[in-house]
Order: C-alpha cells, then structure tokens, then sequence
C-alpha cells in the first residue's frame, strides 16, 4: 500500500547526531509499514509506542542543540514538537489497529509529518546553525 520512506541524502542536515536519528525514526515508520496487515495489534502498538518513546528523546536532542546554538526559533520548534507528540498520544489505537484501513490513515500521517519535519523545519535550524 504505502511505500516505505526511501532515506537519501536530501534528509541529511548535516548534523550527525540528527541526521543518525532521523534514521532511527524512518526506520521505525518503515517497521510500521512492513506490519500493517500483517502483524496482531499487539506487534503495531509495540511499534508506535517504540516511535513515540523515540520521538521524545529525539526532540530533546533536537532542542538542547537548538538551545546550546541561541536558535531563534527554538520556541516555534518546540511547539511543532510537542504538536507531533499530542497528536499520537490522541490516537486510539485499539480503534486505528482494528481497522487496517485507519491504520494507513495513521501511517499516512506519521509519515508525512516526519518527512515534512525533516526536509522543512529541520533544514531550516541546520541551515542557520552553520552558518
């Protein structure tokens, strides 16, 4: 159904601790992918709460770089941050995991918030923390 996220070089922010993080979280949505409609409800729960708990400890890294640097945009960051984490904590999953339809839907959002995050907003910092 969804494709997996293909990690190339137009990801890299050049920073590599990041950079070796945002990896990490392609690589746990690309989990995700391989066991939607595949794998028992308890597996995909594993699996998003894996990207949360990843997440989070992701997003303080991000931000102890941005606050050590004197990013401007730290606060903006921050709340797009915390956006991401309150959206999946709203996600029921028993509900989205019982239904592999919404289960893509979710996926779908993971997704393109990482994707969008990574390219966008993150570029962004990384771009003004080296120059």
């Amino acid at each position: 159904m969804t494709a997996k996220i293909t990690w190339d070089s137009s990801f890299e922010t050049g920073i590599s601790e990041v950079d070796a993080q945002h990896l990490r979280l392609v690589e746990i949505i690309n989990s995700l992918v391989d066991a939607i409609g595949h794998a028992d409800k308890n597996t995909l729960k594993g699996i998003v709460e894996q990207l949360k708990e990843y997440a989070q400890y992701h997003f303080r890294t991000e931000e102890k770089i941005m606050a050590e640097s004197g990013y401007a945009g730290l606060a903006e960051h921050r709340d797009e941050h915390a956006m991401f984490v309150d959206q999946i904590l709203l996600f029921d999953l028993d509900v989205i995991l019982a239904s592999e339809g919404l289960a893509w839907d979710m996926l779908h959002f993971l997704r393109g918030w990482l994707t969008n995050h990574i390219l966008v907003v993150d570029k962004r910092f990384a771009v003004q923390l080296q120059a």
